[in-house]
Parts: structure tokens; C-alpha cells; sequence
């Protein structure tokens, strides 16, 4: 059975959900709700219809049949579409799938609305069957992905092919859900900009102050002593400044690491530098500058760093360096400006080498470090270390805020559409065409509809890619289904947050830039069968991230 939402897909409250329909007689909502501060966990629970009242447009002594938990018994209006059938609850449900066990004297196509009434005491359509082509016996499923509180089910049959009933509606509830938010590990730096770790045991949390210090974070308590200070040849602040560190997989043997700023000369640095023999003090003096960006101007000059999980390259990431209506060097092969680079730091050869099998390492007008272009100002993307899928978040002019998702199979090459594309909107680049073959447009998008100004990331934890938002502070996470992409907002705001990472252990940090506290994202499981419910707090592994917070 072919199942076809006609319900229009919308953006709300800034961002982007995108649903996946099965080809069987399964279907997903396709009318997205405004975030809510919570993503909920969709565990089916019991089946509730019974406890509703029936109500129908076609009454008769078998109505209540529908919804007495017997697939055997049935209501049969014993008439032809239009017709409706309801189920209304005395108190609000937390609802995460219906069932509807049809009855219909042909099989043929049907369509079938279905309704819900919510919190604000109105009914609003859910999801469409649309010439579905259904049979007696046949169960249709609905996903209420997030589960929604609900105090009604109403099913509006529009047409059919001769008279069609139900065996059963069931009503199943939610019976826990996770709620998150954000706990204040640590306080006192000045302009956090990144939370990491360095992969070697330690347990140690670096974090990096945009003025040009690295600070570490252990066992709850920062360090009195710098890890690293270089503020006397940082510039900063606005979008120069202390950017990013980096720890090569090689970081135990060799206790050396890489850094990005800015320099005075208004020059982004890649630099590497190396531990003294306290491996809590790293040596100012140790400097070995790589590769330095000249910038044109002030804006869009960071900085991200990542090493490649799989091939253990330095990725860069690199602002176009523009300021507003920049519509040069995104797409312009000779600059290394509105690009992810790809370099080999950990070969010996100096400064650097070029990988081998960077896509454009033979083509005479491009540089030879670009493994992507058309790139605005990437912050904060991040590798996915089981998969080696990369996530790059790029933050857009006035318009749209995106992510752009890079397969672990990928030869590089990928061309993001900055400045032809921000986001899902075509800027009409020049003579450009928005539909110029090569283009890759984004997984996620979302507005500045509610003082969002800034993307910013990211951490991958189970296959979720958590990003942010840097003046509105809400969070969200971005997971793949397929060849469907979700986005549920985790947090629905909180303090200006200009990076997310983890530690060793998992722990997911929001790096918040002016109150100079980083957050740890925490969730609650609750259970939730009708009323308010219990809560608990957990760690990540115990409510098993990415298993039970997003519909698998």
C-alpha cells in the first residue's frame, strides 16, 4: 500500500523536520509541531481506547466494539464514505502510535484523515491515508513521533470503495520520555569557545578561552595553572580569536597537538605545539606555525579542527572571510578561504603534505588542499567516529542557519552552494543557476524566527549530531533514517552557547560564551502513562543514547 501525506511540510519555530513514509501499510505525521523544550521517548504503552467515549456519525448497537480490545467484534456504520468516528478521553494522554484495524466489504483504495486534539482545545489534522489501497484485516499504523498529549482521536473516512468500518482503533501511550537540560559543571573561563578531550585516558576536559588560553577540566575542578597560554599573540575578539585545538590519535606518544587563530596580522594560524614534561603544561614557545590564511576582513575567519577518524588527516575548517554579500571566494578554487581542508600534519614532511587522494589534487586551478568548497563559516563540525560521516555546520548571512552532511564513503569534492544557496534559499548568484549540476544542498535548516542568529557545533554521540545555536542557546539533534533526515529540538533556549563537545567518557558539554560556564547536557527519564509521572536522572549510557531518545 502507497501511503502519501498532502499535508504541507513546514518550517516552525526554526527548524527543519523531515519524515520518512514507508511503503507498507505504515505512516508518519507529515505536519510538524513548534519545538517543545523536551524531546520525548516513543515507548508504546498500553492501549487506552477504552477508556474513551465513542462517538460516531453513523450510531448503531456495535459502536462501542471499536474500542473493546476484541479484533474480533466490530463497528459498521453499514454506510458509504463520508464518515467519522471519535474517540474523546477525559484527561489529557501522552500518545505515541494508533492503530486501525479495517473493516470494508471490497478491497480498494480509501482515504482516511486522522485528528488530534491537544492542549490548546482544538482538533487539527495529524496525517492522511490518500488513495491508499486497503483490504479487510488490514492494520494501518500512525506514529506519533514526537508522542503528543492528547485528549481525542478523531478518523474522518472520505472516501472508500463500498462501506468500510473498524475492527479496532487502539490508542497506545507513552509510558516514558526524556526530558533534557543543561547543569552547570564548571565556571570562571573567560569566553569558552570549545570543550574537549584528548583521547589518551586522562579524563581530562580541554577547554578553550577565545581570548587564547587552553584550560583543563578534571574531575569537576579546573586547573589553577593554564594548559596553554598564547594570548600575547592572539587577536581577539568578535569572530577572530583562539579557535579550536586538536589532538592527533598519536597524541600519547608524541604529546603534541594543533591549534587555530588569529594572529595581529589578521592571519589565521595553524599551528602545532608540544607538552613540556608536565603533561598539563603545554610550551608556548614549542610553535610550529603550518599554514597561516591571510583574511581580507574580520569576519568569518575560524578556525574548526578535527582529525579524520578513519584516515587520520587534519581537517580545517575555513570561513570565506568575507564580510555581508561576500560572492568570491566560496566557490572560487584558488583561495583557501569558504573550504574544508584536508592536510597531512602527522607525516614528517614539513610544514605539511597533501594527501593523496584529495579530489583536486590534479586539476591546475584549484589549491590543493581544498577537500570542499562553497563554504561559508563553518563552526564546529564534527566527525561521526564510529561511521566517519561528517557533519559541518555553516552558519548563513540573513536568511537560513544549515547543516551539511558529508558520507563516510566520500571522495571529497563536495561543492555546499555558498553564495548560490544559503541554505534552502537561492541568493541567484550572478548568472550562476541554483540548480547548477554539483550542488549539495543541506540535512537541516532552520530561521531566525525567534532571535537565532548563529549555527554552531557539534559532537556526533550514537549516530546524533548535536549542534546549537549560538545567541537563542537551544539545542538540537540531528539524526539520519535512512535516506530521511529528523531534527529534535533538545533545548528550546538557554544562555549564548558557542560550542558542543563531549569528554572520554560520552558526557555531551555546551560551551556557554558569556557566562563562562560549561553546561552538561543531562537527561531525565520519567514515566508518564497519564499524569505527571516520576523522574530520574540518568547518564547517557543508562538511557542508551541514540537507541531510546529518537524512533529507530
Amino acid at each position: 500500500m502507497k501511503v502519501f501525506a498532502t499535508f504541507p511540510l513546514a518550517f516552525l519555530a526554526g527548524f527543519l523536520l523531515m519524515v520518512a513514509f514507508s511503503h507498507s501499510a505504515r505512516a508518519q505525521s507529515e505536519d510538524v509541531e513548534a519545538p517543545t523544550p523536551q524531546v520525548y521517548l516513543a515507548v508504546r504503552g498500553e492501549n487506552i481506547a477504552a477508556k474513551g467515549q465513542v462517538e460516531a456519525s453513523a450510531r448503531n448497537p456495535g459502536l462501542v466494539l471499536v474500542n473493546d480490545g476484541d479484533p474480533h467484534t466490530m463497528w459498521n456504520s453499514h454506510g458509504f464514505a463520508p464518515q467519522w468516528i471519535s474517540i474523546e478521553f477525559d484527561t489529557f494522554h501522552l500518545v505515541s502510535k494508533i492503530e486501525l484495524i479495517v473493516t470494508q466489504s471490497e478491497a480498494g483504495e480509501t482515504t482516511h484523515e486522522i485528528w488530534l486534539g491537544d492542549d490548546s482545545h482544538t482538533t487539527t489534522p495529524y496525517m492522511r491515508f490518500d488513495n491508499a489501497h486497503t483490504e479487510n484485516g488490514q492494520t494501518l499504523e500512525i506514529f506519533v513521533d514526537p508522542p503528543r498529549r492528547i485528549n481525542k482521536v478523531f478518523i474522518l473516512t472520505k472516501q472508500g470503495k463500498g462501506w468500510v468500518g473498524w475492527y479496532e482503533v487502539r490508542v497506545f501511550n507513552a509510558i516514558k520520555f526524556i526530558e533534557w537540560k543543561l547543569t552547570e559543571t564548571a565556571s570562571g573561563f573567560e569566553l569558552p569557545v570549545q570543550a574537549t578531550h584528548a583521547g589518551d585516558g586522562s579524563g581530562r576536559t580541554f577547554v578553550v578561552e577565545h581570548k587564547g588560553r587552553v584550560r583543563i577540566l578534571k574531575d569537576g575542578i579546573v586547573q589553577g595553572v593554564p594548559f596553554l597560554d598564547i594570548s600575547d599573540r592572539v587577536k581577539c575578539c568578535g569572530e577572530q580569536g583562539l579557535f579550536n585545538i586538536a589532538f592527533p590519535p598519536t597524541y600519547s606518544d608524541r604529546q603534541h597537538f594543533y591549534l587555530s587563530y588569529t594572529n595581529a596580522a589578521d592571519e589565521t594560524v595553524i599551528s602545532r605545539f608540544t607538552t613540556t614534561a608536565n603533561p598539563d603544561i603545554a610550551d608556548p614557545d614549542s610553535e610550529e606555525v603550518l599554514l597561516t590564511i591571510p583574511q581580507p576582513h574580520v569576519n568569518h575567519n575560524g578556525g574548526s579542527l578535527a582529525f579524520g577518524p578513519r584516515d587520520g588527516y587534519l581537517y580545517i575548517g575555513s570561513g570565506d572571510g568575507g564580510a555581508m554579500e561576500d560572492k568570491q571566494n566560496g566557490q572560487d578554487p584558488g583561495t583557501l578561504l569558504g573550504k574544508i581542508l584536508r592536510i597531512d600534519v602527522e607525516s614528517g614532511v614539513k610544514p605539511y603534505d597533501i594527501p593523496a587522494t584529495n579530489p583536486f589534487i590534479e586539476e591546475d586551478d584549484y589549491r590543493d588542499e581544498i577537500w570542499a568548497l562553497g563554504i561559508r563559516n563553518p563552526w564546529g563540525f564534527a566527525f561521526d567516529r564510529q561511521t566517519g560521516a561528517l557533519y559541518i555546520p555553516d552558519a548563513g548571512q540573513s536568511r537560513r542557519e544549515e547543516v551539511n552532511f558529508q558520507s563516510a564513503e566520500s571522495l571529497g569534492g563536495e561543492n555546499y552552494g555558498w553564495p548560490i544557496w544559503e541554505g534552502n534559499y537561492c541568493s541567484q548568484f550572478e548568472s550562476v543557476s541554483c540548480y547548477a549540476a554539483g550542488l549539495v544542498l543541506p540535512v537541516s535548516v532552520y530561521d531566525r524566527l525567534s532571535g537565532e542568529c548563529a549555527v554552531v557545533g557539534g559532537a556526533v554521540l550514537s549516530g546524533i549530531f548535536l549542534y546549537a545555536d549560538f545567541c537563542k542557546g537551544s539545542i538540537w539533534g540531528l539524526q539520519r533514517k535512512g535516506d530521511k533526515w529528523q531534527s529534535i529540538q533538545l533545548i528550546s533556549g538557554s544562555t549564548a552557547i558557542s560550542s558542543i563537545g563531549t569528554d572520554e567518557t560520552g558526557n555531551v558539554y555546551a560551551t556557554g560564551y558569556a557566562s563562562g560556564t560549561i553546561y552538561r547536557l543531562v537527561p531525565t527519564v520519567k514515566d508518564e502513562s497519564r499524569g505527571h509521572g516520576t523522574a530520574k536522572q540518568r547518564s547517557l549510557e543508562t538511557v542508551g543514547f541514540g537507541q531510546n531518545t529518537f524512533p529507530q
